[in-house]
């Protein structure tokens, strides 16, 4: 039973229990500008995703980053994601907070002032780690991307 049970979690992918999605401003923004990414993460019924702040000894906590040569920046200090669920978690033996049903999360960044104007894919690196009350996936690192328009002027704001 243990050989099939590691089996079982060595051939599951947390690309297979988590799945994110992003959505950029519908408007063109600025450069130097401040501009808002929605982050919609779908979860496997029975997973639950750790949430951002973790105590000591705990999981990974979910991370959100500007990609390689990305045209933004990232205002970490201003995400925006919805209260976690707190519980006992049997895999750490910790309270922990977690997600565990669709979730959006707002993150605002920066648009580089010196990016250069027009339609632009900018990416976004996600570390998370995704556990059922039994296994635990390795922490695990997804890049979605976000397709931006870069208005030919600079400065100004387009948060919404």
């Amino acid at each position: 039973m243990t050989v099939a049970w590691c089996a079982a979690a060595a051939a599951q992918r947390p690309t297979d229990v988590i799945r994110w999605s992003a959505a950029g401003p519908d408007v063109p923004v600025k450069r130097g500008s401040s501009a808002m990414i929605r982050l919609t993460v779908d979860i496997e019924p029975g997973w639950h995703l750790y949430a951002f702040k973790q105590p000591p000894g705990g999981p990974r906590s979910l991370e959100v980053n500007a990609g390689k040569d990305a045209p933004i920046a990232i205002v970490t200090a201003k995400i925006d994601a919805p209260p976690p669920k707190v519980q006992h978690d049997p895999n750490f033996k910790l309270d922990t907070p977690y997600y565990d049903e669709r979730t959006t999360i707002t993150v605002p960044v920066r648009i580089a002032a010196s990016a250069e104007a027009g339609s632009r894919r900018a990416s976004l690196d996600i570390v998370f780690q995704a556990c059922t009350e039994r296994l635990c996936l390795r922490p695990y690192t997804e890049t979605v991307t976000v397709d931006l328009t870069i208005a030919d002027v600079a400065g100004g704001s387009t948060d919404r």
